[in-house]
């Protein structure tokens, strides 16, 4: 358990923890008071440090590794390297007295139940099984009166087998909890940069002690309560504590800051003073950890499911009760004895008025069982052996799933949003071309080794100092590991922003070290910018040494720079000169060119002022600004993206990019992506936010690629999309990525590079950043739904056979050809076993090659009603057989176990007979259910699941042991080898049985009733061609054929185009439920046709003229439409539009 210090009175420091707690007093955060108090009594933040025994500057002391070692706790991330000064030894510091004191800054997930409070709970919500428990007692008791010699066994036998019913259930719940409990406490953990004996390292936010010196840039979440030390422009959103959107500045009068607020805009250092449970934010925290108890939309809809099917058991029970006290009754009216088994003191039969009671009892006591096998209370826990399976083996794959029905939720999704930088590209940035004045330097690679190239020219040293000045000062990046980076194997590690890394490595191929310049250079307090997606730029203000004036220097998206530089530094008067006409051509021709070779640009930039509070009073400073240069950078694609999209691709999701990056450099990413291609179109985000909501649906269906977009375009593409009906997932990084993210139905943010308010707004986190981790989220995610149908397909088969074949044996036969304890195995097989050997399943590659299905889906579907109805008319044909016919068919040859009353033995031998083969039964149906959608190979993967074969054998086992060691338990009888063997063939026919009814149904229905119809052989591969099968409501893969007035020629040959290509697309219906191709009137609209709108083609990049043109989009079923009605759609376009033409002439 984490460690939340000794008794806060105590403290070997100048400050208690509580009366630390009073100076982090959230609703005195605005109190003068408490200012003047931390100013007055302790002397501000330094005071505060020198009580706490360390320094504002260098933050705890460390102590050196040669002396006086103390071992650290083990969870700091990485490596503490130095950056302004040190050696990259590790150092450590002994922090047993500050943990002990102060405590740790964990914030401790709820106790969890033990497995007995998890039983007596279950048993105090659940009335059933306190019902079945009290008539189990008074079974035992009238059994123990009547025949005391072995009257008790069936009594205490029903015990027992409800208590190990409750332990097995309690077991999977405890299990579960615990990995829940480790998932909600790995989401409390985050990086955090920190400042220790002068040296900044990056650590986990557990490690985090009071005293520790913190940096906090834009993104970050504050990790605990503490004072502010200095900064430039901190602003913080306390909208976290507050639930209004409060956006606070932070300075010497406002120095408070509190855990769980993010950094919205600038940069600032802090001092830890509580942490942990004892922080604002850790005690919000601890309340919704003791509040969290989520239920998934999946979980919703089948309890509802659960109901219906529980009800349907409580009438089969009432029923069952019904007729065997109505037998009762009539046995009691004639005077008929009564039976009640074996008894050595007796004959077998009593009418005594106990023996009387005690079978209605027992009677009682079955249709009470009947019930609680009736009801599936396997679903919840087979939803959730799902769901916490597939989150820990998503984990595996780099998806850490932070709630619980993201998982399932990507199942059903239909398109993908997805960056560009770092996701579908490894985040590896270098510098590889440079552009000054008008020459171009040209390199490869991000070490020494790479250093580019300057040929006989070299750049004078003063324009890189400058260079240089303006690329390590305007940066908040720094290198861990820059003392190691001699060695060129070794690569750079950043911690900051990777783009501002590939700069710094920049200045380091120019011979300047960046720390170098920081230790020289102050910076001007309240002179940063901060980079954010608007401004898509960062300035820094300067004050260089032994100058009179102050110096800005600004760095960000080329173009817009660009468009604020007013002057270009001249590189052989090196001086600043007005920038020509030529120049801006020139630049612009250049950043083009780079775009198109999908490298980023960004442009680097300056100015000197002489007042620089007149500057620091502006919100946005970059005006006539000095060009310096223009860098590109070069991120390669990772290798595995092509193969993960065209997944998506196969597996029915459109994938779309959307980035801040140019559209150039987007559209040929795109490509290599294989993301843009077809007729697809790529727009800018200011085209895309000036079109109408008609615009914008017109053109949904053919957009791939969305660049120069800002949060707010994102947010609106998205929203745009579900309002459409799609099921959307989002990936993102940034903090103005949290809007979207929240508004997708699925959000995706990065493990490595995102910032931790992307992070609490995402569902699942890619611990590599890689799109192909979305691949496998997609294929867990439906692997989840598969799971409860194919537990839902064997359970209610098992349900179903057993309430008819008790309620049927019951009133022939007087009772229950299954008795209490035998109905109690069944359940268990049912629910708990059947849950885990189904859940283990992993998801195979087939499961890419279905469309998504829809949240409106069923999800009961016809080829599962077709499995249930087949699996109980087999069951109960071959039970009622066995119950009445297996003397005639296979009469004893001998007693193997005689029981005290021969007369009873038949009886008994047939019931355990039909008790065997019914467990023999679910066996084969366990195995059959693992398959869905009319599979006829029931084998296929079926020897790699472990626990599936485990669980298999466990379940034969414990049957063997039923009938040949508890056998009396049981109220079963030995079986001798022949009897097994009729268990095992009816069993075993089973297979042949639900092979032979899933291929009549394929044969009769010539579809499979889970997603798709069948229409016919595809020419190439020999397979059956799958088009959406109208009826089954599921968002389909479609292609639009877009239309203008000038192509209406050029679109007949677009449809022979994908007929040809076979492809599967939306449909409509027409009168006589013929499939045609309907023009959808919603989608005609206007809109200006501009150079704004990228159209993809076989010429690559076409621009299209600038002429309004109508635009109607016609969404067709290529192999089914015939040309002559396709091309009939279109003339009736047309001729519309030429009427509307005369109407306006």
């Amino acid at each position: 358990m984490p460690n939340n210090g000794r008794q806060q009175g105590y403290s070997p420091y100048g400050l208690t923890p509580i009366e630390i707690s009073h100076l982090c007093d959230f609703d005195r955060r605005t109190d003068q008071a408490l200012l003047d108090e931390l100013n007055e009594k302790y002397h501000g933040v330094a005071g505060v440090a020198k009580h706490l025994k360390t320094d504002i500057n260098t933050g705890i002391q460390l102590k050196s590794k040669f002396h006086g070692l103390h071992k650290p706790s083990g969870r700091t991330k990485d490596t503490v390297s130095p950056d302004v000064f040190g050696s990259p030894e590790l150092f450590v510091f002994d922090d047993s007295v500050r943990r002990t004191v102060f405590g740790e800054n964990i914030i401790p997930p709820p106790k969890s139940e033990t497995i007995l409070e998890i039983v007596w709970g279950t048993i105090v919500e659940d009335p059933i099984l306190k019902i079945l428990i009290v008539g189990a007692v008074v079974v035992l008791s009238l059994g123990s009166a009547t025949c005391p010699s072995n009257g008790w066994v069936e009594g205490l036998a029903i015990v027992i087998a409800v208590l190990i019913v409750l332990c097995v259930t309690a077991g999977n719940d405890w299990s579960k909890d615990r990995k829940f409990k480790k998932l909600l406490l790995l989401q409390t953990d985050k990086r955090c940069r920190v400042i220790r004996g002068g040296i900044r390292s990056e650590i986990s936010s557990w490690d985090i002690l009071v005293g520790d010196v913190i940096e906090l840039v834009v993104g970050d979440e504050i990790p605990a309560d503490g004072i502010f030390i200095s900064g430039n422009r901190l602003v913080i959103d306390e909208s976290p504590l507050t639930g209004e959107s409060m956006h606070c500045k932070k300075d010497a009068t406002s120095p408070f800051l509190f855990s769980g607020c993010h950094v919205s805009e600038g940069i600032g250092l802090m001092l830890v003073l509580s942490i942990g449970v004892r922080s604002s934010g850790g005690k919000i925290q601890s309340l919704l950890n003791e509040a969290q108890n989520e239920e998934t939309p999946l979980q919703l809809k089948l309890k509802i499911v659960a109901i219906f099917i529980g009800k349907i058991g409580v009438a089969a029970g009432i029923v069952t009760f019904l007729g065997l006290a109505i037998r009762w009754a009539i046995f009691l009216a004639n005077n008929t004895p009564v039976a009640l088994g074996s008894c050595s003191n007796n004959s077998g039969f009593d009418s005594s008025t106990i023996a009387r009671i005690q079978s209605i009892a027992e009677d009682f006591v079955v249709a009470i069982t009947v019930i609680v096998v009736a009801v599936p209370e396997g679903l919840p826990l087979a939803v959730t052996l799902a769901l916490s399976l597939s989150m820990f083996k998503m984990m595996r794959d780099k998806c850490f799933v932070r709630h619980l029905d993201a998982s399932e939720t990507m199942g059903q999704a239909t398109t993908i949003c997805t960056d560009k930088t770092g996701t579908l590209t490894y985040n590896r940035m270098s510098v590889v071309r440079i552009l000054v004045g008008d020459q171009i330097y040209r390199g490869e690679g991000s070490g020494d080794k790479g250093a580019i190239p300057f040929s006989s020219k070299t750049l004078h040293a003063p324009l890189r100092a400058l260079l240089c000045e303006g690329i390590c000062l305007n940066s908040t990046c720094f290198i861990k590991n820059d003392d190691m980076l001699d060695d060129a194997t070794v690569q750079p590690q950043f911690v900051g922003s990777p783009t501002e890394g590939a700069l710094l490595m920049l200045s380091r191929k120019l011979g300047i070290q960046y720390k170098q310049i920081r230790g020289q250079v102050p910076l001007v307090e309240e002179g940063v910018w901060s980079f954010n997606a608007e401004r898509k730029r960062m300035s820094t203000l300067i004050h260089p040494p032994n100058s009179n004036t102050y110096r800005l220097y600004t760095k960000g998206a080329s173009e817009i720079i660009l468009s604020l530089c007013t002057s270009i530094f001249d590189t052989t008067l090196l001086t600043p000169v007005p920038m020509k006409s030529s120049d801006v051509a020139r630049i612009e021709k250049t950043i083009k060119q780079w775009a198109t070779e999908g490298l980023r640009t960004f442009a680097l930039a300056y100015k000197d002022v002489a007042d620089s509070n007149l500057l620091k009073q502006q919100d946005d400073p970059d005006t006539d600004l000095v060009f310096i240069a223009l860098v590109a950078i070069k991120d390669p694609i990772r290798k595995e993206i092509p193969l993960a999209v065209a997944n998506c691709q196969k597996a029915g999701l459109v994938v779309r990019m959307v980035t801040g990056d140019n559209i150039l450099t987007a559209t040929k990413i795109a490509k290599e992506c294989n993301i843009f291609y077809g007729n697809g179109i790529a727009l800018e985000g200011p085209v895309f936010r000036n079109m109408s909501e008609e615009e914008r649906i017109g053109v949904l269906p053919r957009l791939q690629v969305l660049a120069r977009c800002s949060p707010n375009d994102k947010f609106e593409l998205v929203s745009l999309l579900r309002r459409q009906g799609e099921v959307v997932a989002v990936t993102g990084d940034g903090t103005n990525d949290a809007p979207a993210l929240k508004e997708a139905d699925v959000g995706f943010s990065m493990g490595v590079s995102g910032t931790q308010i992307a992070l609490n707004a995402s569902d699942i986190v890619l611990l590599d950043d890689n799109f192909a981790s979305i691949v496998q989220a997609i294929r867990w995610g439906r692997n989840v739904l598969d799971t409860i149908r194919k537990f839902l397909q064997f359970q209610l088969g098992v349900n179903l056979a057993a309430i008819i074949v008790t309620f049927v044996g019951a009133i022939t036969v007087g009772q229950s050809p299954l008795s209490t304890v035998q109905l109690l195995w069944v359940n268990l097989i049912m629910d708990s076993f059947g849950a885990l050997a189904l859940a283990s399943d992993e998801p195979d590659d087939d499961i890419l090659n279905k469309p998504p299905q829809s949240r409106k889906h069923s999800i009961i579907s016809v080829s599962m009603i077709e499995y249930i109805f087949v699996q109980t008319i087999y069951q109960v044909v071959c039970l009622l057989v066995l119950l009445f016919m297996i003397d005639a068919w296979a009469p004893a040859s001998s007693v193997v176990h005689p029981p005290e009353d021969l007369a009873e033995y038949p009886s008994k031998r047939a019931r355990t007979i039909l008790f065997t083969t019914f467990i023999c039964m679910q066996i084969t149906n366990l195995i059959c259910a693992r398959q869905l959608n009319n599979e006829l190979n029931i084998f296929a993967g079926f020897f790699r699941n472990r626990i599936f074969l485990g669980i298999l054998a466990i379940i034969l086992i414990i049957q063997i042991a039923a009938v040949t060691v508890g056998y009396s338990l049981f109220n079963a009888t030995h079986l001798d080898l022949n009897e097994w063997l009729i268990c095992i063939i009816i069993s075993l026919v089973n297979l042949p049985i639900v092979f032979i009814a899933r291929l009549v149904s394929k044969m009769y229905h010539s579809f499979d009733h889970g997603n798709y119809r069948r229409v016919g052989l595809d020419a190439q591969t020999n397979e059956p061609k799958k088009i959406i099968d109208m009826d089954e409501d599921i968002p389909p893969k479609h292609t639009a054929i877009t239309i203008t007035p000038n192509r209406i020629q050029k679109t007949a040959e677009d449809f022979d185009s994908m007929t040809s290509k076979s492809q599967p697309v939306q449909v409509g219906l027409d009168s006589e439920q013929n499939v045609v191709a309907e023009p959808v009137k919603d989608m005609t609209h206007t809109r200006a046709m501009s150079n704004d709108i990228h159209e993809n083609n076989e010429s690559d990049l076409v621009h299209t003229s600038s002429r309004v043109e109508k635009v109607h989009t016609i969404q067709i079923d290529a192999p089914l439409v015939s040309k002559a009605k396709f091309m009939a759609s279109v003339e009736s376009v047309h001729s519309q539009w030429s009427r509307e033409s005369e109407t306006k002439q």
